[in-house]
């Protein structure tokens, strides 16, 4: 009957070790609070083995030592005191084995000593197990009595059990902090959404892309948190991560307030999908802006060509340059320039043009394009080396057919003018001096017999015969500026001012006019023409001083590759209503009485200029006097 009742009671005894082990495995299941899970731990396992005490040492591998973390049933128990790890005490000698350690009589223990806090409460008997594994443990968990006890083996297999539920729960536990940490540092945005629909997780970054009002949306149903227009436009993708347990990948906007673009990608789970995503903007707010710039060389005028300089084929082209030589731009893109080009006859001569290119930056070359029916047309292409990823060509073409056209029309127009100021000049010329010639004699031969009144008259009529003979004569010269010009050469300004000043010495002697000048450059053009041009600027500046001493300054400024020459004076200046009427054309501001001259002679420094590439314009005020200046080509140093 008595051994009945024993293994009843043993019974009973196993049951309940089982049942709490089942609990205390719910338990882990349920709390992230391992704190309190390890507290509940020593309580239960201290009042199902009927001990009066129980502890558990967390190990601490970076100076090898236990540490007291949780205890039951102690008086003054020292968190955090440290216990040696060697085999010295029953802790240390736990961590060393694979089986429970069971003391039935600690004084009589001869494989280590008596702890202190053992020593101090009398404690007899106990049994201790590893938390963890020996290659890795987390610590030890012990139960201790006052009363003379034998545990039994099933009594330290539960123990063990126990032990072994903990160490799962902390590992879980530590697992989940790594990854939050890990979702908590990545880039990208993170959440989860379980099988409701409801929110279970979302980093740090999720946090601060979708939510900056900092709301709480774990556990909240996505519907309730986000709005059903913006909800719409991403359920059809996570129904499918979701249903068919599929990995969706999409880009998605989310409109105010946020306005942002998105790249998502969900994946399923068992019990949901996770989310990862990060911001686009910018990426798109690129593309769009890669668009339009597309748009705008597609619609572009000229043609534009990126091209390799090693292979020279054509990397890119816009529509424009597919338009004007027939291609397709998938044609276009297995082609090199050689093939398009009449100007390089094959690769070697491409490439030494590479680098010409490559030494100055950049230049301007005019060629013949070939289209793809064989027909060719003349285009002017400015072309650049540049250094991005990798070099590359970049040329922009422009068909220039019609500015060809009207270059030679104008060439013809000139050739016609010139024909026709050459005639007018020498059919007029030969009447007035005709009537020059008979008015002198007429005043030679009747001398006696005319009046102060008819000798006046006589002499009005030769002057103006001679000022139409002169107005003819700079017409003619106007029409020859761009057909009797001398090729372009570099010029020094320095030595063709020197020239000026010369040829105007007299005039600068008779009025004791003071000229200067800053450090003129060389520029690039017809020296000839450009003598004429200084000349009667500075003359200009000479004979409209009015009053006073003639104060001339002839400086030079660089923009780019020109020269602003400006000649500066301190005379009567010019009206502004009448600053461009100056150059046209016989426009005289002044009488012959008050200052002679044809009215022609910056209309053909204007003609002279603009043959030059080049603009000339007047700055004054009257009585401020006036600053002409000129734009010239430059030259380089090498040049």
């Amino acid at each position: 009957m008595e051994s009945t009742s024993n293994a009843t009671a043993e019974l009973r005894t196993r049951i309940r070790q089982q049942e709490v082990v089942a609990e205390l495995g719910q338990q882990a299941l349920e709390t992230r609070d391992i704190d309190q899970l390890l507290s509940e731990t020593l309580r239960a396992v201290t009042e199902t083995l009927e001990t009066d005490y129980g502890e558990i040492l967390e190990f601490r591998p970076e100076n090898d030592a236990l540490v007291l973390h949780s205890g039951y049933g102690w008086d003054g128990f020292d968190v955090g005191a440290s216990i040696p790890t060697g085999v010295d005490s029953q802790a240390g000698y736990t961590l060393l084995s694979e089986h429970p350690i069971i003391v039935d009589d600690l004084q009589a223990e001869d494989r280590f000593s008596e702890p202190a806090l053992l020593a101090d409460h009398d404690v007899s008997a106990g049994v201790s197990v590893i938390i963890g594994s020996i290659d890795s443990p987390w610590g030890v968990l012990g139960v201790y009595t006052d009363d003379t006890c034998e545990f039994t083996e099933h009594d330290a297999n539960f123990l063990q059990s126990v032990a072994n539920v903990i160490g799962t729960a902390i590992e879980t536990e530590h697992t989940r902090r790594e990854l939050e940490e890990s979702y908590g540092r990545i880039s990208d945005g993170f959440l989860a959404i379980d099988e409701e629909w409801t929110f279970t997780y979302l980093n740090d970054r999720a946090n601060q892309l979708i939510n900056p009002e900092d709301r709480t949306l774990v556990g909240r149903s996505v519907c309730a948190a986000v709005p059903d227009a913006i909800a719409s436009q991403f359920t059809e993708h996570f129904e499918r991560a979701m249903y068919e347990q599929e990995t969706v990948s999409f880009e998605g906007y989310y409109p105010a307030p946020l306005e942002r673009w998105f790249e998502i990608r969900a994946y399923p789970s068992d019990t949901g999908i996770s989310v990862y995503f990060r911001d686009i903007s910018e990426r798109k707010r690129r593309e769009r802006e890669r668009e339009l710039f597309r748009t705008l060389l597609d619609y572009s005028n000229d043609g534009l060509l990126v091209i390799d300089p090693q292979t020279a084929r054509f990397l890119d082209v816009n529509e424009t340059a597919c338009r004007r030589l027939g291609y397709d731009r998938d044609e276009l893109l297995e082609m090199t320039v050689p093939e398009m080009e009449h100007l390089f006859e094959d690769i070697d001569d491409w490439q030494s043009h590479v680098s010409d290119v490559k030494a100055d930056g950049s230049m301007t070359i005019t060629g013949e394009h070939v289209r793809k029916d064989g027909t060719t047309y003349p285009a002017e292409v400015n072309i650049a080396h540049v250094e991005l990823d990798q070099p590359y060509m970049i040329g922009i073409a422009r068909d220039i057919t019609e500015r060809r056209e009207r270059q030679r029309e104008l060439e013809a127009s000139n050739e016609r003018l010139e024909q026709f100021a050459y005639a007018a000049s020498h059919d007029l010329q030969e009447p007035l001096r005709m009537v020059s010639s008979y008015l002198q004699l007429v005043e030679s031969r009747y001398a006696d017999e005319l009046d102060d009144d008819g000798e006046e008259f006589i002499e009005y009529a030769i002057n103006g015969s001679d000022r139409m003979r002169e107005m003819i004569d700079g017409l003619l010269e106007y029409s020859r500026v761009e057909t009797r010009g001398n090729p372009f050469e570099p010029v020094a300004l320095e030595c063709l001012l020197g020239d000026v000043l010369e040829d105007l010495s007299v005039q600068i002697e008779e009025t004791d006019a003071e000229i200067t000048t800053g450090q003129l450059p060389r520029v690039s053009g017809d020296a000839s023409q450009l003598r004429q041009v200084f000349q009667n600027l500075v003359g200009n500046a000479l004979t409209y001083a009015g009053p006073e001493r003639p104060r001339v300054h002839v400086s030079a400024e660089r923009t780019g590759a020109t020269w602003t020459v400006a000649v500066r004076d301190q005379g009567i200046g010019i009206d502004p209503d009448d600053l461009e009427r100056v150059f046209e054309v016989f426009e005289r501001l002044h009488s012959h009485e008050e200052h002679p001259g044809t009215g022609i002679g910056l209309a053909i420094c204007r003609r002279i200029v603009e043959r030059h590439d080049g603009e000339i314009w007047v700055d004054s005020e009257p009585g401020a006097g006036s600053t002409f200046s000129v734009t010239l080509p430059a030259v380089e140093p090498d040049g």
